[in-house]
């Protein structure tokens, strides 16, 4: 390959960078009442993923504060997203259940970004296995040379908890998420 096919390949990589941030900045309606911003959307799959999760984990997950949590879920729960729960004996702890409106809101999401995906898999299984290895490595090298490493929640707390550097590589879920 030429030096000017790897040129822009690399800028190809930095204009899907851009387009998928300038993506995550679109308020949507995934067939519900109302417009939903990418932060509420992670919460929806996050407590959809996480059945039973409080908010405190919720909060490490997402890599955003308790006080996030809470702000974010209240705004959910009065547009009928979410519902927020105690377990009996234990008044301390907040946990959320997605109500229907939360549920349909997550299958309208995962319906939008069906096509892309069902695109995505259908243009891979075209690719060689080389090919294959060769972007899965030249998507490991932007996952791990990213600032991500220094600066997710997860990776932050470990740290300042004394743990090990091994520990200190796990991703909050929103870094790690696939959905």
């Amino acid at each position: 390959m030429d030096r000017k096919k790897r040129g822009s390949l690399i800028e190809k990589l930095y204009q899907t960078q851009n387009i998928m941030m300038c993506e995550l900045k679109i308020s949507r309606n995934y067939g519900t009442a109302h417009k939903l911003t990418y932060s509420d959307i992670c919460l929806l799959k996050c407590v959809q993923h996480n059945e039973g999760a409080r908010a405190s984990d919720l909060s490490q997950y997402l890599g955003i504060t308790n006080g996030a949590v809470a702000q974010l879920a209240k705004k959910l729960d009065k547009k009928g997203y979410l519902e927020p729960y105690r377990i009996v004996g234990n008044k301390k702890e907040v946990y959320y259940k997605l109500t229907d409106a939360g549920e349909a809101a997550c299958r309208g999401y995962d319906g939008h970004y069906g096509k892309l995906r069902s695109d995505l898999e259908e243009y891979v299984r075209g690719l060689d296995e080389n090919s294959v290895e060769k972007v899965i490595g030249m998507m490991d090298l932007i996952i791990n040379d990213t600032a991500v490493n220094e600066n997710c929640s997860i990776a932050q707390m470990a740290g300042q908890a004394g743990h090990s550097q091994e520990s200190t590589l796990k991703r909050c879920e929103k870094c790690q998420r696939i959905y």
